[in-house]
């Protein structure tokens, strides 16, 4: 018997965030990840940035290339040009071979192109003196909407910086697991100066989304792959998830998958 679809799925308020793009088929943060999910009907294209030695900002979750690329070493010791001599795609598969890292400014373009909201995250910036002005220099060259653009962190003194700048995008705080098993972040603290609060999706439950929506701020766990994890957490309220497999909910969000048939 097919399963009703929860309420909050189908109104059109919860957001699916595409995390690196379509990372659970393609190379995560290559063009070919990124225009996969863009083609499906998500509400944000998550993406990571860095900066190289030459001062350009490149998307890339980790801080080196070693997982993700035929290289080692950490993306801050490189040039622009350097990695770009790199191949991004074959570690996922052979049929990906080839696949080059983007500029962020790339991905500032695609976003427009589709007419998508871009979130961002600034990975490590305790490691990229300035990396707050650098990022937001090209978001004001790239002509796309303040109200298309959320950026976030888990180093909330990063996200306080933009804060201060007070340009008009959308702010977000990440939540780690491991800082807080044991405690609740301070919810009061946060809403001064972000929007959202996007928590390990195993640090969810009702108390901690209705706290966070006392203080109006948002909650998009990550990382909901399967529908499972969700069927919990949509019953603790949440406004949205961030996945590698945005075509799951992309789906369930038109009603063309059995709810609760992916285990």
């Amino acid at each position: 018997m097919k399963e009703e679809r929860p309420e909050k799925m189908t109104n059109g308020n919860f957001k699916v965030v595409a995390h690196r793009g379509l990372s659970a088929e393609f190379p995560e943060n290559t063009l070919i990840a990124f225009e996969a999910a863009l083609a499906l009907s998500i509400d944000f294209l998550e993406t990571d940035i860095h900066k190289t030695q030459d001062n350009k900002l490149v998307v890339i979750h980790d801080e080196t290339v070693d997982r993700t690329s035929n290289g080692v070493g950490k993306v801050k010791n490189y040039t622009l040009q350097q990695l770009y001599n790199l191949d991004y795609g074959s570690w996922k598969g052979g049929e990906f071979k080839g696949q080059n890292i983007m500029e962020l400014r790339e991905v500032l373009k695609l976003v427009n192109k589709y007419n998508k909201k871009l979130l961002i995250e600034i990975k490590k910036p305790e490691q990229y003196p300035g990396i707050e002005k650098l990022l937001l220099q090209q978001l004001a060259e790239s002509q796309v909407e303040a109200e298309n653009i959320v950026i976030q962190s888990f180093n909330m003194d990063s996200i306080k910086k933009i804060k201060k700048a007070d340009l008009g995008y959308k702010l977000g705080v990440l939540i780690s697991a491991k800082k807080y098993w044991y405690r609740l972040p301070n919810f009061k603290k946060i809403a001064t100066f972000a929007h959202f609060i996007n928590p390990n999706y195993k640090l969810v439950s009702a108390r901690f989304v209705s706290k966070a929506h006392r203080h109006n701020l948002i909650v998009m766990p990550y990382t909901v792959n399967d529908l499972t994890t969700y069927t919990r957490l949509i019953e603790t309220n949440i406004d949205g998830l961030i996945t590698d497999a945005p075509n799951t909910f992309t789906d369930l969000k038109r009603g063309s998958v059995v709810f609760g048939a992916n285990k």
